[in-house]
């Protein structure tokens, strides 16, 4: 991967960014980690000790219960919702990234948005593939030219440096400043003349650099720069280069020779500029001061102080923003390395993300609301869907025709929980008391979710992994179903199933399809570049995989409440007719005049 890589913005402004390393990365990665295991096991402590006083203050086991199910649910937002949540509030931040000193941003230059921190993080299960060795994202990450994992791939981001604040009385050369007046004045290129010869703004640079590091250097390295940077200058200084050779103290005179340079172009920047005056030069590198100071306050209160300022200050904060901006091209016109150039790009990459921090992009999507497009992704995207029923229904029979023909069979595919297990009957395979509930409902809501983010996420694994998820749910599906049927508890099985299953396999096909978008286009991109593809297509499986999580929502209520209840089988009928009718409904009608 690069180090370094080159945007222009939205607003027609060059900025170089530095590409976070691999270490750095994987630093954020265990430090996050680590905060997310201390905050799991903060989540169990207090749901402990809350639950233990809400049975002792209300003396009911049932607000315990309660207290446990809100538990569980936190849990799993932790999860899979820290790295989310931190990167989409906190301008692509977690604290992991904040501590090593980087961050999450658009490929465009922007900060990072909700749209954005879902893709790459809901997705995040393929990239920490073997678990949690993180192998299939870190060699996305050096074998990309960009550093991509495969989340930035399907989001379009990059994760960037962001070193410490520059201090505001950080120096910049006066020559350099002077430079750029003259530039902005429109006055001659030329550099600075030494006797006879030109030195041009590039060479200043290089002298500059050297005289700053070469105590840093060895001695043989230090000697063979000074010597190869003076020579061209030597007989203008009024040295000769061939007799210079033969002297012991060459190398002491060559540094002399660009000292000499230096301290010619910083004490008369009138030899830089006709009619560049030393006030012009200081005026200029004032107002880059006063410019990095503001946009270091506001840095440090997090954009807050923005939403503050009236018209008039934040049009003076946006008229720096753009002068700086100008300066910074003027400055690369003196080396794209320069001194100058490197400073000035380090304030307006951080104005850039304090100023941009919240805005609405010219590409932000119109249309339909989100309860229109959900159901017209699914009809755009038919064939992923049929794949995704074949996938889990297929074997789902397979598996149940198995273990009718042959009940030994339940042995390797039926989980050991229901080899020996006796459901209620007839209307109910499990009799879950009314104070457990609420947990039940809460545990399987998540864990339901959880399965659909590993469907639509695996898609990144050119759908291998989305089609392993749903071919082993639809195994154990089938093999339970024939298991049940043989022992004659298929009445009791499929009352418990039919009120919420329908919703629930439903939501499962739905985000297998969202998974097999993706791995489409990874496998069969067209003309287009794959991460373009993968860009096209990520908001529609987006959409389809939110869509999937509000109606596991609904499935995880009726399997914790109403399924484990004493209904009659007519009344889980209905249930299921209606859940059917009603989704179908939706998605086959929903927003068709949209698409008119």
């Amino acid at each position: 991967m690069d180090d370094q890589i080159s945007i222009v913005t939205p607003d027609h402004i060059e900025l170089e960014f530095s590409l976070a390393g691999l270490g750095s990365r994987m630093l954020a990665l265990i430090i996050d980690a680590l905060l997310v295991g201390v905050i799991l096991i903060g989540v169990i402590l207090a749901a402990a000790i809350l639950g233990f006083g809400s049975i002792l203050a209300t003396q009911r086991l049932g607000a315990g219960s309660w207290v446990v199910a809100v538990a569980v649910l936190a849990l799993f937002i932790v999860m899979w919702g820290y790295f989310l949540l931190f990167e989409a509030l906190n301008n692509g931040q977690t604290p992991g990234k904040r501590w090593t000193g980087i961050r999450v941003v658009r490929d465009n230059g922007l900060p990072l948005g909700w749209k954005e921190s879902a893709l790459r993080n809901l997705v995040r299960a393929a990239d920490i593939l073997p678990p949690p060795a993180c192998i299939v994202g870190g060699l996305s990450i050096i074998f990309s030219k960009t550093g991509k994992r495969l989340g930035d791939l399907l989001a379009g981001t990059i994760v960037v440096s962001h070193g410490p604040p520059l201090e505001p009385a950080q120096r910049t050369s006066r020559w350099g400043a002077a430079w750029i007046v003259k530039v902005e004045k429109g006055r001659s290129r030329q550099g600075m003349m030494v006797g006879d010869m030109r030195v041009d703004a590039q060479q200043l640079q290089i002298i500059e650099r050297f005289l700053a590091r070469r105590d840093a250097l060895p001695p043989s390295q230090r000697q063979s720069l000074a010597w190869r940077i003076a020579q061209p200058f030597l007989s203008a200084l009024g040295e000769d280069a061939a007799e210079l050779q033969r002297r012991p103290d060459r190398f002491q005179v060559c540094e002399q020779a660009l000292q000499k340079i230096m301290a010619l172009a910083d004490a008369t920047p009138s030899a830089l500029t006709e009619m560049v005056s030393e006030d012009d030069a200081d005026a200029k590198r004032r107002r880059w001061r006063e410019f990095n100071q503001k946009i270091s306050r506001f840095e440090r209160a997090r954009g807050g102080d923005l939403r503050r300022l009236n018209p008039d200050q934040l049009t003076e904060i946006m008229d720096g923003y753009r002068t700086l901006a100008c300066d910074l091209a003027r400055a690369r016109s003196m080396g794209k390395n320069s001194a100058v150039v490197r400073h000035l790009n380090g304030i307006a990459v951080r104005a850039h993300s304090v100023l941009y921090r919240r805005i609405l992009t010219t590409d932000r999507r119109r249309g339909p609301a989100w309860v229109s497009r959900f159901p017209m992704a699914v009809r755009s995207h038919l064939a992923a869907v049929g794949l995704s029923a074949l996938l889990l229904f297929g074997p789902a029979v397979i598996s149940y025709l198995a273990v009718q023909i042959r009940p030994e069979f339940a042995y390797d595919l039926v989980p050991q929980s229901f080899l020996d297990f006796e459901p209620a009957r007839p209307e109910s395979l499990h009799n879950i008391p009314e104070l457990a509930r609420p947990i039940a409902a809460s545990s399987i809501l998540t864990n339901n979710i959880q399965v659909t983010l590993l469907a639509f996420g695996f898609g990144l694994t050119a759908g291998i992994g989305t089609a392993f998820v749903l071919i082993t749910n639809g195994i154990q599906l089938g093999a339970v179903a024939g298991w049940m049927t043989a022992k004659g508890n298929s009445s009791a099985l499929w009352g418990w199933i039919m009120p919420h299953g329908g919703t629930e396999l439903l939501a499962i096909v739905l985000a297998g399809a969202a998974g097999f978008m993706l791995a489409r286009a990874i496998i069969a991109p067209g003309e287009i570049r794959r991460p373009t593809a993968l860009r096209r297509v990520a908001i529609p499986a987006l959409t389809i995989e939110l869509g999937v999580m509000v109606m596991l929502i609904f499935a995880g209520l009726i399997e914790g409440f109403v399924s484990p209840s004493s209904i009659g089988f007519p009344a889980r009928i209905a249930v299921l007719s209606a859940s059917l009718i009603f989704w179908f409904g939706y998605l086959a009608l929903a927003g068709l005049r949209s698409e008119l």
